[in-house]
């Protein structure tokens, strides 16, 4: 074995990453050469996790797996450049929704079309049906990841900070 080979193949962790890293600099490639040149590797985080009808911070910083203070951050930062906006939450007059503005949705559109580039340079490169089969396993194992983590789900206590004078519905 010489001293760059592994004693183990990579595991699926390791090649997901492989692929996440290529599809993001791609992204981030195409935003660039399309004027939006003031977005960063870390906006990326936000934009792939913010679902059309918008977010909350918290929900934001779940799905990124990144800390609220790390959302508050980039959030600021894409409001104050006019990709994002914040929405009074119309269920909850404290809280707000993080959405995509007009901007915001430019952006979805050229990382879309991005990405589908990418994936037709992977299927010429596999075969047609190869890729296809790869996309529905993915799509198949992500769904599977998703309904096995919310039966695994245990309600989480509530932290200490909610539990104080303005917090008193325990």
């Amino acid at each position: 074995m010489t001293e760059n080979q592994q004693p183990y193949p990579p595991l699926l962790g390791q090649h997901i990453n492989t692929v996440l890293l290529v599809i993001l600099d791609r992204i981030l490639s195409a935003l660039h050469q399309s004027g939006f040149t003031d977005l960063r590797p870390a906006h990326l985080s936000i934009f792939r996790n913010l679902v059309p009808h918008g977010l909350h911070i918290s929900e934001l910083a779940e799905r990124a797996g990144i800390t609220k203070a790390s959302v508050i951050y980039l959030v600021d930062d894409l409001q104050e450049h006019g990709y994002v906006q914040r929405l009074p939450d119309p269920s909850d007059g404290r809280a707000t929704i993080v959405q995509f503005s007009e901007r915001g949705w430019a952006t979805y559109e050229v990382a879309t079309t991005a990405v589908r580039s990418l994936e037709e340079e992977w299927a010429r490169a596999v075969g047609r049906e190869e890729m296809e089969a790869f996309l529905a396993i993915l799509a198949r194992l992500a769904s599977l990841s998703s309904e096995s983590e919310k039966a695994a789900q245990i309600p989480k206590p509530r932290s200490a900070r909610l539990r104080g004078r303005r917090h008193t519905g325990l």
